[in-house]
């Protein structure tokens, strides 16, 4: 009896979902984009502080991650641009806040994917850490190094990262099917 592999989401819902904030919902867009486009874990997220990005070089430092090591991870320049347009001017301090200017909590955090994830009509139950296994398929299915994403999880062991792999399988019918081997 092998492990139960990660849900993830598919590209399009992925699209649905980081498009479902309305253009003013700054700081949900942020923490939807963030979650997937960087790899965070949910905690990570909600500890993560301004100081840590380094908006010249787009890499963000994960302090604490789990086992408390530390990485760094690349950030693309949309994201970059919506952690400018939500911060301000403010150069410390956590990043994402409640409305009540303290730290989200996890549950929060939950609440808010749910609440896009409904919103963008998506089916399956969708939770914050589907975004981030949802990275690591897609960045391997894209063709990422399969060291460059155990790096970004911040897994210790390449054969944590390596499930993934199965995972990007799934599609190998559908693609045969699409890219048939000449007769």
């Amino acid at each position: 009896m092998g492990k139960k592999l990660p849900k993830y989401l598919k590209e399009d819902d992925v699209r649905k979902l980081l498009n479902a904030p309305e253009r003013e919902k700054i700081r949900d867009r942020l923490i939807l984009r963030i979650l997937y486009r960087c790899g965070l874990r949910v905690s990570e997220l909600t500890s993560l502080k301004i100081q840590d990005i380094n908006f010249e070089e787009g890499m963000v430092t994960i302090r604490g991650g789990k086992g408390d090591k530390d990485r760094i991870v690349p950030i693309d320049d949309d994201t970059l641009d919506l952690v400018q347009l939500y911060k301000g001017d403010a150069e410390e301090g956590v990043l994402i806040l409640s409305q009540r200017d303290k730290p989200l909590s996890t549950r929060q955090v939950e609440r808010i994917v749910k609440k896009y994830a409904k919103k963008a009509n998506i089916k399956k139950n969708v939770y914050p850490h589907m975004l981030r296994h949802s990275f690591a398929v897609h960045s391997l299915k894209s063709g990422m190094n399969l060291r460059s994403v155990q790096k970004m999880l911040g897994h210790s062991s390449l054969t944590t990262t390596q499930i993934y792999l199965d995972l990007t399988g799934e599609d190998l019918k559908k693609d045969y099917k699409d890219h048939p081997l000449p007769a």
